[in-house]
C-alpha cells in the first residue's frame, strides 16, 4: 500500500499537467484510501464469523474520535473519486472535449464540492453529537 503511494507521488511530480497534474495525484490517493477502508472493512467484519470477541473489540475502536475523522475523509475521497472518475470517463469517452479539460477540471470540483460539503457537515455533526451524548 504505502509502495503505491510513494509511486503516486514520484510519478505524479513527473507529470507537467499543471492542475490536472494535481488532479491525477489526488484522484490516485484518494483511491488509495478507498482501498484502505475496504481491505479494513472487509478484514474487520470476517471476524464476525471467525472471532466475535475480537470484532467487538474492533467496533469499539470503530467508535472513537479518531476513526471519526477517518470517515470524514473517507467521505471526502469516496464523493472526490466518483466525480473525478466520471470527468475522466467522459473524457476519454469524447477525446474532443479533451481541449476543454481545464472547464472540466473546474466543474469537477465545484461538483465535489457541492455534495461533499454538506455531506461532511452532516457526518461531523453527528459524530459530534454522538460524542457529545456518550461523554467519550
Amino acid at each position: 500500500m504505502l509502495n503505491g503511494l510513494v509511486t503516486t507521488v514520484r510519478e505524479g511530480a513527473r507529470y507537467k499537467g499543471e492542475s490536472n497534474q494535481w488532479m491525477w495525484i489526488a484522484h490516485r490517493i484518494s483511491g488509495l484510501g478507498v482501498l484502505l477502508f475496504l481491505v479494513t472493512h472487509i478484514s474487520g467484519m470476517s471476524f464476525s464469523y471467525f472471532n466475535p470477541k475480537v470484532h467487538e473489540a474492533l467496533i469499539e475502536i470503530y467508535k472513537t474520535p479518531l476513526f471519526s475523522v477517518g470517515e470524514l475523509f473517507l467521505a471526502a475521497c469516496l464523493v472526490f473519486h466518483a466525480i473525478n472518475g466520471t470527468r475522466i470517463a467522459l473524457l476519454e469517452l469524447k477525446p474532443e472535449w479533451w481541449s476543454e479539460q481545464h472547464k472540466a477540471t473546474r466543474a469537477s470540483l465545484l461538483i465535489t464540492f457541492v455534495l461533499g460539503a454538506p455531506t461532511l457537515v452532516i457526518m461531523a455533526w453527528k459524530s459530534l453529537s454522538f460524542y457529545l451524548a456518550t461523554g467519550r
